[in-house]
């Protein structure tokens, strides 16, 4: 309908599809760390676990879930949470 004005908020990832719809808005918000982006996604990160390591700092990670924020730059790097990662993007 003519005259309703619609507004798209983003907490976490409005990607691929999600940005398409999120893009038909007459405005968008996004919370300072969100990620919002076209397809072809790109995801970077530093890892710094075996240089803390090395230096005698051990990092801690706490999170609410086991697939919450699977790549952490203070903890492991694993198979498992790169593939986690990889299905987000």
């Amino acid at each position: 309908e003519k005259g309703i004005s619609t507004t798209v908020c983003v907490d976490n990832i409005a990607a691929s599809g999600g940005y398409m719809i999120a893009s038909q808005a007459h405005q968008l918000c996004a919370a300072p760390f969100a990620i919002v982006g076209s397809i072809g996604v790109i995801r970077e990160s530093f890892n710094l676990n075996g240089a803390l390591e090395r230096q005698g700092v051990k990092g801690v990670v706490l999170k609410a879930g086991h697939s919450k924020a699977p790549i952490s730059m203070f903890g492991p790097l694993t198979k498992e949470d790169v593939r986690t990662a990889q299905n987000v993007i």
